[in-house]
């Protein structure tokens, strides 16, 4: 299973979404500041990371990059609640950094899905 490092100010979402995936049989670490995302990430381990798109502190237009400066094969999927921001450009192309983009209604067994597939080609 994977080592998931999950960033979302939505503390109800980071804490459904984080169960769910432990439920599953995966490891979660989550901060609700992108400022603590680095910090994590540099203690290692991490298999795949979450972003939320906007989060106090700079979301995923700057964490992704972050990321990207820290490992450039790291797996990022950036995920967004609103449905306005899910279709847009700037979602889409801005966001190409990144492995996925997913919007927070997705259900827990296709989010466990694409966990699965990205960190399995990452690790190949």
């Amino acid at each position: 299973m994977a080592r998931i490092l999950i960033a979302d100010d939505d503390e109800n979402y980071l804490i459904a979404f984080s169960e769910g995936m432990e439920a599953l049989g995966h490891e979660t670490v989550c901060v609700t500041q992108s400022d603590r995302l680095l910090p994590n990430l540099e203690l290692g381990g991490f298999d795949i990371v979450f972003l939320d798109v906007v989060m106090a502190g700079g979301g995923a237009i700057v964490a992704l990059h972050k990321v990207r400066e820290f490992s450039a094969s790291l797996p990022v999927v950036v995920i967004s609640g609103m449905p306005e921001v899910v279709d847009s450009p700037i979602f889409t192309l801005g966001m190409r950094a990144a492995n996925a983009r997913v919007s927070k209604s997705t259900s827990l067994a296709k989010l466990s899905e694409l966990v699965d597939d990205l960190v399995s080609k990452a690790r190949q």
